[in-house]
């Protein structure tokens, strides 16, 4: 027997479900992430010519890489203003015996609302033995 109590707790928690979802997805000219502490995360669609996550590939014999990106301030509604921020994060898929990935860096390393692509160059310890193909996410630490 299903009592009003549980019937309550299931609306609200049906209410809190169908807000949050609506904040996350919504969005404005600048993106559909959402600011959360200060750290941005890119939502759907955050950029139509560029993303903020995705896959790439070292060519062989290549110790470096560069990535036409999303900057993160782009990619959450009404964006502007303050000094933003940016960092990513890349991990090597598949197993490649002694090669790793060094460095990460988005540039620029800071937004200055000025420009909303960016580049990702990502670096390896040692020249790629062949395609080596990687995931990468970019994030935005704010400071307004």
């Amino acid at each position: 027997m299903i009592t009003r109590r549980t019937l309550a707790v299931l609306g609200v928690a049906a209410l809190l479900t169908g807000g949050l979802t609506g904040y996350a997805v919504a969005g404005g000219t600048s993106g559909t992430g959402i600011l959360t502490d200060g750290v941005s995360f890119p939502g759907p669609f955050s950029g139509a010519d560029a993303s903020t996550a995705g896959h790439a590939t070292f060519a062989e014999g290549a110790t470096r890489t560069t990535v036409t990106i999303r900057l993160p301030a782009f990619t959450i509604p009404n964006a502007g203003g303050g000094q933003d921020e940016n960092h990513a994060l890349a991990l090597l898929e598949g197993h490649h015996p002694g090669v790793w990935i060094v460095g990460a860096r988005v540039r620029p390393g800071i937004s200055g609302y000025n420009r909303s692509n960016g580049q990702l160059v990502v670096w390896l310890n040692k020249p790629a033995p062949g395609p080596i193909s990687f995931a990468y996410w970019t994030f935005g630490l704010f400071q307004d």
